[in-house]
């Protein structure tokens, strides 16, 4: 039997009482019914978790050297979703590392304009997950 892709990173929140999971941005019931979903279910779910995420994250960020970044996931053990859209990947490594981080260049990154320069990334990870949640939340409800 084929392994079903699944855009978990192993850090649910749902269990903690969130609706919608701070790691993979699925909601309680997409997280429980995934193995029934048929494929093109599960891939609607996951473009729309990549659609959602590229534009929050595409606000403060741009990607200089996608391998770069890879290299860096990779050597710090981040895990990402490899088949998405290496502005995801953003994200994760945020998630998994803001304060550590000293330099953008150093992963591929630079940021879309200056003033996004002096922001604290820590802060920038919490506001960009924030929208994705959000976004995420509206348009789940309006699924429904």
């Amino acid at each position: 039997m084929a392994r079903i892709e699944s855009p978990c990173l192993g850090v649910c929140s749902t269990t903690q009482g969130d609706q919608i999971c701070r790691g993979c941005k699925r909601d309680s019931e997409e997280i429980l019914n995934w193995g029934a979903y048929t494929p093109e279910q599960r891939s609607e779910i996951m473009l729309r978790t990549e659609r959602l995420t590229v534009s929050s994250v595409g606000e403060y960020f741009q990607l200089i050297d996608k391998d770069q970044l890879e290299q860096q996931l990779i050597r710090h053990r981040i895990r990402y979703t490899k088949r998405f859209d290496p502005l995801c990947w953003v994200v994760d490594l945020l998630r998994a590392g803001a304060r550590n981080i000293q330099r953008l260049d150093a992963y591929g990154l630079s940021f879309c304009n200056s003033e996004h320069s002096e922001a604290d990334l820590e802060q920038l990870y919490q506001t960009i997950n924030k929208q994705i949640l959000q976004n995420t939340d509206r348009l789940i409800r309006e699924r429904y």
